[in-house]
């Protein structure tokens, strides 16, 4: 298993994405999952993560194979569980990352 992260959005809300990660085989593992308990939605790439606990800090990069990289304006909505952790993004993991702008997130 690995850890990896999509963006994804309900029809409803087509320009609200949701941060949904796990331990998985495939990035379409978490959709079908996601999709089980809410319906369709709409994904907007993904990628891998690396979180911290001791730092409190959860790293994004690379891309999906299944869906691309991830598009972040879609990262409006982040499970609560993580808050107060800060989000950095890189292309290629061991690089630094940038720090990610969360002021408008909802926290769920």
């Amino acid at each position: 298993m690995f850890p990896k992260f999509i963006l994804v959005s309900d029809p409803k809300t087509p320009l609200t994405g949701t941060f949904v990660y796990g331990l998985v085989g495939q990035h379409k593992d978490l959709v079908r999952a996601y999709e089980q308990v809410h319906g369709y939605v709409k994904t907007h790439g993904g990628g891998w993560y690396e979180k911290d606990d001791a730092r409190k800090t959860v790293t994004l990069y690379g891309e999906s194979y299944d869906y691309g990289a991830a598009k972040l304006s879609f990262l409006n909505r982040i499970p609560r569980e993580l808050e107060g952790y800060d989000f950095y993004y890189t292309p290629i993991h061991g690089l630094p990352g940038n720090k990610l702008d969360l002021t408008e997130t909802e926290w769920f």
